[in-house]
């Protein structure tokens, strides 16, 4: 059985970067690779005030996710309960009135914590942010994922009084780490299936998965096979990841972003036998046939700390991090705004 899986993953590898190749070389450049507007590449202002308050409330709580309560997932389940009591009252604290949605799991019950912003009433149309609050078993998770996490709080501060077309819903997930990946008891594959059964109108979703590792040393970047040549090898920029359905999201979302950003960004829209592009929370949104991205600092292809003891809050680039919150808002509420006369 494990020889046969291991040939199963690696004919999906073949196929990947083959697939990959052929869409490079046959003119699926621009599909792939192309994005609007231009990468950020000055060195930053210093942050304003309103920017160093914010770093500090990211910091916080990555502290608290990452250092006080520490691991978080099944086998420890007071720690798992104790980041979503976390993520609730801060929320509350936010002005929000959070709700939240049951995840069975082995005996146990987790949940997925939800705040929705309401749009203007002139379209059911959803947008869709989210980040896991689980943990491998033996990490912090200061990185992966206390700083998705804490960019998804703050954008809920940050976003409560903007006016809105379309509805805002930003969720907090439980299980996506394995073994619960791709079963039942992922909290985004259980949100996504019931969005389906309800018919509601997802135009698309971003899983904020990893996002507070960066590095600007040459060398510092790494890539899945053949990415290396479209992409720097300084792992100082933050990623729009999507698959081919998923395109106009990934193209969409970071053109807004690079409106505002003052932090380098790069995007992706590939084929998804490239594995890599599938591993967070947006694959279910995927699953259920909505179109959806990942916002990452690329994990293990820069992160040495990856899944490990010392993936600690100290690591964590606070300032980047907040310079990204403050320029995602603003991209999301662009997102969320539609144009007189036809969609955005």
């Amino acid at each position: 059985m494990r020889r046969q899986a291991g040939m199963a993953v690696m004919v999906g590898l073949v196929a990947g970067l083959l697939a990959l190749a052929l869409m490079a070389l046959g003119g699926g450049y621009w599909m792939m690779f192309q994005m609007p507007g231009k990468s950020y590449r000055e060195a930053p202002p210093p942050l304003d005030a309103e920017g160093l308050a914010l770093r500090e409330r990211l910091r916080e709580h990555v502290r608290v996710l990452a250092d006080e309560i520490g691991e978080r997932h099944y086998w420890r389940p007071e720690g798992l309960h104790a980041a979503a009591d976390h993520i609730e009252r801060a929320f509350r604290e936010a002005g929000h009135a959070p709700v939240r949605h049951a995840v069975p799991t082995r005996g146990r019950v987790f949940d997925n914590i939800e705040v929705r912003l309401p749009g203007s009433g002139t379209t059911d149309e959803i947008l869709v942010i989210g980040a896991h609050y689980d943990t491998v078993r033996g990490t912090p998770g200061a990185d992966d994922n206390a700083s998705g996490v804490a960019v998804l709080l703050e954008l809920a501060r940050l976003l409560r009084e903007a006016e809105l077309d379309r509805s805002l819903h930003l969720v907090a997930f439980a299980s996506e780490e394995a073994p619960f990946f791709g079963s039942d008891a992922m909290g985004s594959l259980r949100f996504a299936r019931e969005a389906r059964a309800r018919g509601d109108e997802i135009v698309g979703m971003i899983s904020l998965e990893m996002l507070g590792y960066y590095i600007d040393e040459p060398g510092s970047q790494r890539h899945p096979p053949l990415l290396g040549h479209f992409y720097p090898d300084r792992g100082d920029f933050v990623a729009f990841v999507g698959n081919l359905a998923s395109r106009r999201l990934v193209h969409k979302a970071i053109g807004a972003f690079r409106e505002h950003a003052e932090l380098p960004s790069e995007g992706l829209a590939a084929p998804e036998l490239l594995g890599d592009i599938r591993r967070s929370d947006h694959w279910a949104f995927w699953e259920m046939g909505y179109p959806a991205i990942m916002l990452t600092d690329t994990a293990n292809f820069r992160n040495p700390y990856y899944h490990g003891p010392h993936d600690t809050p100290d690591r964590l680039d606070y300032a980047a991090m907040a310079r990204l919150t403050a320029a995602l808002a603003r991209a999301v509420e662009t997102m969320a705004r539609r144009r007189a006369g036809g969609k955005r």
